[in-house]
């Protein structure tokens, strides 16, 4: 209604006015509709603005100023700057209510939160002055610091610190734990989750410490505002974690990593380093874990740890390395200490351990290096401490041994025979010698068991004791046990078919899953029957129950193959093992047959070994027979074959061609006969008993 007004008032008058007086009255309308910038809201402004615009063109109109284009240009510009000036500052007016309410709002939310956190959070809020004095106290600080709100004040970092002084007794070492903290604060910078050691009620405690500077609003330092929150179970299961990662979870012992460290760190202190290495091995504990199981097994690790911490003292590390291998480092080269300590290692862990009723009997080998004489560097500590360890198994088991020189170039002498064993099988420097095997029913020649040779370019004959095991350790056992197969299968072609051939099985080939398919197809090369190859496995060998081991002793029984079990009496087999593997044969170890003249002691365990061998229906065989005397006793004993130089050593593949072709004895040291006559035969049965015969025979 004012617009409206204002626009008839000053139409009616500019009618009647006079050229000056009518300037003065569009300056008027011009004032007047920039009033409505600042009249109120927009749809007030929009309303005032409107009528008055309308005004101003009628009273132009009227005025006769219509036919002036720049006037008229003018003044439509000034209405449209004035509308959009219009709408831009309300809008803005209303953002900024807008945000005036969201404001009021949110603060209202955050004092809800903030008492809601302060009740029933597990963190709490902490506050300080410009001293850095606790000012406020919630519950839940309180209820963490486990005194009342009342007891709660004075400086935060001393009654984080406690008035007991606590930490400083706990860890005297850390000096200031607070010192970071402080630093902070006094330069007035916020920090974040600082964890502190704290001491609340006489208890260690870890606490986690948020904090920034707050300012008033003319930006004056007025204290520190944060949140605090507890953090002990977090801090000590990261302790935990920390500790697992260097210590052995079972013995609580040093594990490999956290070993290696502390002896390179020994090593590398100074220029002449000063140290001793033990490297130590359980006797008998792997047929411990297989008698009586892995828990009981972990037990003896156990009580083994314990044993070994308390034989060493608080300088000296232990670690358990991985299964029953262990080591200490002693912080000196003193030989006297390291083997002082070493005999009272043995004497400890080799005392009988009780578990319920059980009693268990184990030894330690240890293998001794002395830094800087046998190494100055970790890997070559380990080497000589680990030679020194086999030098000591070689001597008995339950012993301690020294590392010396010559230990190594026995070791530079392995790897070079390692190197040269590729050689030998691609430049057949390998060949294989055959041994009789007699039966003592007819003195004649009824097998032959296959023995490999290396011709050496540099050493000449090289025997199976010497290379055999590093074959094994290298991968090569496959190869040569391959070559020898295929010689002895080659040869067995060519002899009468009662004749069969003995081939030696290593372990660790034993277990591989292609060897019953290498057999196979050997076998079938040759064109031979399969049940005139015979494999002679060990007392170590059958022990191996797991994996393939039995299982490929039975594919070679499938197969036709006859099994033998060789040097019975030296291992650890038993009744049982007798009972559930597939033997035909079993052999006597040539170390009952040496003495069997003149001890007494070997004569019965002899004669024991056959009758239980031929009541299971094994065939057996004597090994090492040197004189008439062993074979007549063996005789009398019912023994079915032997082996020996009474009748002929290891001979090459012609000799015992020559020996069937002529049939003669290689020695000439008795009748022998590639087929023993009918006549013959039933004399040797009438002048024996009457034994049950084998279930299996290798060489009928």
């Amino acid at each position: 209604m004012l617009g409206s007004f204002w626009s008839l008032y000053l139409v009616s008058i500019i009618k009647t006015s006079a050229a000056t007086q009518q300037a003065l009255i569009l300056s008027i309308i011009i004032g007047l509709i920039s009033t409505t910038i600042s009249s109120g809201p927009l749809s007030s402004t929009l309303v005032f603005w409107l009528p008055l615009t309308l005004g101003s063109f009628c009273a132009i109109d009227v005025s006769g100023h219509m036919q002036s284009p720049a006037f008229v240009i003018s003044l439509s510009g000034y209405t449209a700057l004035v509308f959009f000036t219009m709408v831009f500052l309300n809008r803005k007016m209303l953002e900024r209510s807008v945000n005036e309410i969201n404001l009021a709002k949110t603060g209202e939310t955050i004092r809800i939160l903030l008492r809601d956190f302060e009740e029933n959070a597990s963190d709490w809020l902490w506050e300080t002055n410009t001293e850095g004095e606790i000012k406020h106290v919630s519950p839940r600080f309180a209820e963490v610091a486990r005194q009342p709100p009342s007891a709660i004040q004075g400086d935060l970092l001393a009654f984080m610190a406690g008035g007991d002084h606590t930490l400083r007794r706990v860890r005297p070492a850390e000096g200031d734990v607070f010192e970071p903290l402080r630093r902070r604060m006094i330069a007035r910078k916020p920090f974040r989750d600082m964890v502190m050691p704290v001491n609340m009620g006489g208890e260690r405690r870890w606490w986690s410490m948020t904090g920034k500077p707050v300012q008033d609003s003319s930006g004056r330092f007025i204290g520190y505002r944060g949140v605090g929150s507890d953090v002990t179970a977090v801090h000590r299961s990261r302790e935990r974690i920390a500790y697992l990662a260097r210590h052995d979870s079972l013995t609580d012992l040093a594990n490999r990593t956290e070993f290696n460290n502390v002896l390179t760190l020994l090593l590398s202190e100074s220029a002449q380093p000063s140290a001793a290495l033990l490297c130590l091995d359980l006797d008998q504990f792997k047929a411990v874990n297989d008698s009586y199981g892995h828990g009981l097994g972990d037990s003896v690790l156990r009580a083994v740890a314990h044993r070994i911490r308390g034989a060493i003292r608080d300088r000296d590390v232990a670690a358990r390395l991985g299964g029953d291998e262990f080591s200490i480092v002693l912080p000196s080269d003193d030989e006297f200490e390291a083997t002082a300590i070493a005999d009272r290692i043995i004497d400890r862990v080799s005392r009988p351990y009780k578990f319920d009723g059980v009693t268990v009997e184990i030894g330690v080998t240890i293998g001794i290096a002395l830094a800087p004489r046998d190494g100055k560097t970790p890997e070559t500590l380990y080497r000589n401490a680990d030679l020194a360890l086999y030098r000591a198994k070689d001597a008995g088991r339950g012993t301690w041994r020294l590392f010396d020189p010559t230990m190594d170039r026995q070791l530079q002498d392995r790897r070079g025979l390692q190197r040269d064993i590729k050689s030998a099988l691609r430049n057949d420097q390998l060949f294989v010698e055959f041994q009789p095997v007699i039966e003592l029913a007819t003195r004649s020649v009824v097998g032959l068991e296959a023995l490999v040779r290396w011709k050496h370019p540099d050493r000449d004959i090289i025997s199976p004791g010497d290379f055999i095991e590093i074959a094994e350790r290298s991968g090569l056992i496959g190869a040569i046990t391959a070559f020898v197969l295929s010689e002895a299968a080659a040869l067995v072609a060519q002899l009468p078919s009662f004749v069969a051939v003995a081939v030696n099985l290593s372990p660790l080939h034993l277990r591989e899953a292609w060897l019953v398919d290498q057999v196979s197809e050997i076998i079938r090369h040759a064109g031979v029957a399969p049940d005139r190859i015979e494999f002679e496995v060990t007392e170590t060998a059958v022990l191996e129950t797991e994996g393939r081991t039995i299982d490929n002793l039975h594919r070679l029984r499938a197969l036709g193959c006859r099994i033998a079990i060789d040097d019975f009496g030296t291992g650890y087999s038993s009744l049982a093992t007798l009972s559930r593997f597939p033997f035909d044969r079993l052999k006597i170890d040539r170390s009952f047959i040496n003495d069997l003249e003149n001890n007494a002691a070997d004569a019965p365990i002899v004669k024991a070994i056959i009758d239980l061998s031929q009541t299971m229906g094994l065939r057996v065989t004597a090994e090492g027979v040197e004189t008439e005397r062993q074979a007549d006793i063996l005789t009398r004993y019912q023994c079915d074959d032997i082996q020996g130089f009474l009748y002929s050593p290891p001979v090459r593949k012609a000799e015992v061609l020559q020996l069937f072709k002529s049939g003669q004895t290689i020695t000439g040291l008795s009748v022998g006969c590639a087929v023993p006559g009918p006549a013959v035969r039933q004399a040797t049965q009438a002048r024996r008993p009457q034994q049950p015969m084998p279930q299996h025979s290798s060489f009928e």
